[in-house]
C-alpha cells in the first residue's frame, strides 16, 4: 500500500507554493476573486444582526475590567447560533462559507476581541472544525450530534513542554476490554478550555509496540477531567484560556480519530485545517484591530490641531496615516485572496497561503498598533480608563498595544513559525530536477503589462517577479551545499529570513493583483494604496536581502555560552546593569 501524500504535497500546485519555487503565477492571481454578491448578502445579513446583538448585550470595557465574559453572555451567544457559524443548517447552523465565517469573526472581534476569540477557536479549531477530516462511522456522527446540540468546543494540544514538542507528554492507554482508552497528563494555554463542553486532545499512545501522536474527542464532564486554572493573560483579558488537567479520563474507543500516519499533523487536512483555524483566530484579530487603529487615527486627526494647524497637514504624520491604510488593505487583501472560495475540497492546495497569512497578518498589525500609540501620544501614554476620567476620548489604544501583542505568539511564535514554514516550502526544492534548476539559472521572462495598474505599480509587479526569481535560485543554492535536509534545516536563521522573503512577496503579489482587479472595476483608489505598500515591503526586502547575503556575523554562539554558564560575562552584564 503506498503512503499517503505529504499534506504539503497539494500546496505546491498553489500560488504560493509555486511562487517559492520561483514563479510568479500572475495568472492565477491577476483576475482576484470578488466574493460573490449572493454570498456576500448572506454574510452581510449575519454581520448586521451579530452587529446589533453586541451593541446591546456586550460592554468591552466591562470584559476588560472584569476580565470575563458572563455565562449568560455566553449562553445568549449559543441560543443565536453564533457558535454555529460554519455549520452546515440542516444541523441547526448558519452553513456559512470560510469566507463569511472570516468576516462575522472579525465584525465580532471589533467590537470585543475575547467574545469572537471564542467563536474563532471554536468556529476553527473545535470539534466541528475537523469534521472534513474525520471518516464516516461512529466519531463523525457523534461529532455532528454534540454540533446539533450547540456544544462549545476547544484544541488542547500545547502542554507545559512546549507547543512545538513533537511527542505529548499526554498519554493514552488502553482499557483491557479494549473498549476504550485512559487519558492523563496536562494541558497550557488553552483556549474555551474553561467553557468547553467538548475538546480535541491530543495524546501519545502506545499500542501494538508502536507510538502515535493521536487525537481524542474529550467530554469535559468525564470524570477525571478538570481545569486547573485560568490564565491571566497580559492582554486579551476576558479570554476563557486555561491549564486542565487528565487524570485517568475515559475516552470510548470510537472517539479516537482514525489515521495511519504517526503523527496527527500529518494526517491529510488535519494540518490546513489547522492553519484555516490560525485565520479565524489571527488573522481576522489583526484585521479587526488594525481598522480600529485606522479608525481612531482618524478621529485623533479630525479633532488636534498643532501650531496652528490640523495634524493631518503635516507630511510626516501623513506618511503614517497612509501607512497604515496600505498596512490594512495588504492584510484585507491576504485574508481574502486566502479565503474566497475556498473550501475542503481545494483547501490543501492553498493551505500554505493561509500558513503565511498568520505571521503576514500579527506583524503588520504590530506595526501598525505601535505607529498608532506614537501618534495618539498627544492625548497621553495611558489607558482608556484614565482618559475618560479627566475627559479625553477613550480610544483604548494601550489596550490594543497588549492585545496585538499576543497575536505573535498565539497559533506559534512568529520565528518558529517562518522557520517551520520555510522547511516545508524548501522541501519541494531539496530534490529539484536539474532541468528546474536549470530553468532558473535564466532570467525570468517579464510579466505582461498590466493595464489597470499605474506605472508605479507596474514596475513593483516586474520586481516581485524578479525577486521570486532570486528567492527559488538563493533555495536551489541551498540544497546544493547542504545536501543532508538535516543540516539545512538546523540553519535555523537562514530559513526564518527566506520565509520572511518569501510572506514579503506573496504579499506584495495579492495586493497589487487586488488592486488591478478593484481598478479593472471602476475602483481604482486602492492603486495608490498597493504603492504605498508596496514600496515599504521594498525596504524590507532589501534589509532581509541584506541580513541573508551576510558572509561573516558575531558569534552569538560563544557569547550566548559564556552566559547560560555563569562565566565573567555573566558578572560584566550584572555590573553595568546594577551600577549606581
Amino acid at each position: 500500500m503506498s503512503e499517503p501524500l505529504h499534506p504539503a504535497t497539494r500546496a505546491r500546485e498553489g500560488f504560493l507554493g509555486q511562487l517559492f519555487a520561483g514563479t510568479l503565477r500572475w495568472d492565477l492571481i491577476r483576475q482576484f476573486p470578488e466574493h460573490a454578491p449572493e454570498e456576500r448578502q448572506q454574510g452581510d445579513a449575519v454581520i448586521a444582526e451579530v452587529e446589533q446583538f453586541l451593541k446591546e448585550h456586550v460592554d468591552p470595557d466591562e470584559v476588560e475590567r472584569t476580565g470575563r465574559i458572563s455565562p449568560e453572555l455566553r449562553e445568549a451567544l449559543r441560543a443565536r447560533g453564533y457558535y454555529k457559524l460554519p455549520v452546515e443548517r440542516e444541523l441547526g447552523g448558519r452553513g456559512l462559507s470560510m469566507l463569511n465565517t472570516f468576516r462575522v469573526i472579525e465584525a465580532v472581534m471589533s467590537r470585543c476581541l475575547p467574545v469572537g476569540y471564542t467563536l474563532a477557536i471554536h468556529s476553527g479549531l473545535g470539534a466541528g472544525a475537523i469534521i472534513e477530516a474525520v471518516q464516516d462511522g461512529p466519531l463523525k456522527d457523534y461529532v455532528r450530534a454534540r454540533m446539533a446540540e450547540g456544544a462549545i468546543s476547544g484544541w488542547a494540544d500545547t502542554e507545559p513542554t512546549g507547543a512545538s514538542a513533537r511527542r505529548a507528554s499526554t498519554t493514552a492507554t488502553p482499557t483491557e476490554d479494549g473498549t476504550a482508552y485512559v487519558l492523563n497528563g496536562e494541558k497550557v494555554y488553552i483556549g474555551n478550555g474553561s467553557i468547553a463542553d467538548v475538546l480535541n486532545v491530543t495524546a501519545t499512545l502506545c499500542e501494538g509496540g508502536r507510538e502515535q501522536i493521536s487525537l481524542f474527542v474529550v467530554e469535559t464532564t468525564s470524570p477525571g477531567f478538570h481545569v486547573r486554572a485560568e490564565h491571566g493573560l497580559m492582554g486579551l483579558r476576558g479570554l476563557p484560556i486555561a491549564a486542565l488537567g487528565f487524570d485517568n479520563v475515559r475516552v470510548p474507543k470510537e472517539r479516537m480519530l482514525a489515521m495511519s500516519q504517526e503523527h496527527w499533523r500529518n494526517t491529510p487536512l488535519l494540518e490546513p485545517l489547522s492553519a484555516l483555524g490560525r485565520m479565524y483566530i489571527i488573522v481576522a484579530a489583526s484585521l479587526a484591530l488594525s481598522k480600529k487603529c485606522l479608525q481612531w487615527s482618524r478621529e485623533f486627526l479630525h479633532r488636534r490641531l498643532a501650531q496652528g494647524r490640523a495634524l493631518g497637514e503635516f507630511d510626516e504624520i501623513q506618511r503614517q496615516v497612509s501607512t497604515t491604510a496600505a498596512e490594512v488593505f495588504a492584510l484585507e487583501s491576504v485574508a481574502r485572496w486566502s479565503l474566497t472560495g475556498v473550501t475542503a475540497e481545494n483547501l490543501p492546495v492553498r493551505w500554505f497561503e493561509q500558513v503565511a497569512a498568520k505571521n503576514i497578518a500579527s506583524l503588520a498589525c504590530a506595526r501598525i498598533v505601535d505607529r498608532t500609540v506614537s501618534l495618539l501620544a498627544a492625548e497621553g501614554y495611558e489607558t482608556s480608563e484614565s482618559k475618560a476620567a479627566r475627559g479625553a476620548v477613550p480610544a483604548p489604544v494601550e489596550r490594543a498595544l497588549r492585545d496585538a501583542r499576543a497575536f505573535r505568539v498565539a497559533g506559534g511564535v512568529d520565528f518558529l513559525v517562518d522557520h517551520k514554514a520555510a522547511r516545508e516550502g524548501l522541501l519541494s526544492l531539496h530534490s529539484a530536477s536539474p532541468e528546474h534548476a536549470a530553468r532558473l539559472e535564466a532570467p525570468p521572462a517579464p510579466l505582461p503589462v498590466e493595464e489597470h495598474l499605474s506605472e508605479r505599480n507596474r514596475e513593483h509587479l516586474q520586481f516581485t517577479a524578479q525577486e521570486v526569481h532570486r528567492l527559488a535560485r538563493r533555495c536551489v543554492e541551498l540544497t546544493r551545499h547542504h545536501p543532508e535536509a538535516s543540516v539545512l534545516h538546523a540553519r535555523q536563521r537562514t530559513l526564518i529570513l527566506l520565509n520572511q522573503l518569501s510572506n514579503e512577496l506573496f504579499t506584495m503579489s495579492v495586493t497589487l493583483a487586488h488592486a488591478s482587479a478593484l481598478a479593472s472595476r471602476g475602483q481604482p483608489h486602492a492603486d495608490a494604496l498597493a504603492d504605498i505598500f508596496c514600496t515599504a515591503a521594498r525596504h524590507r526586502l532589501d534589509d532581509l536581502w541584506r541580513q541573508s547575503d551576510a558572509g561573516s556575523e558575531p558569534d552569538f554562539a560563544t557569547v550566548s555560552a559564556q552566559w547560560l554558564s555563569g562565566s565573567e560575562l555573566d558578572f560584566l552584564l550584572c555590573d553595568v546593569l546594577l551600577r549606581p
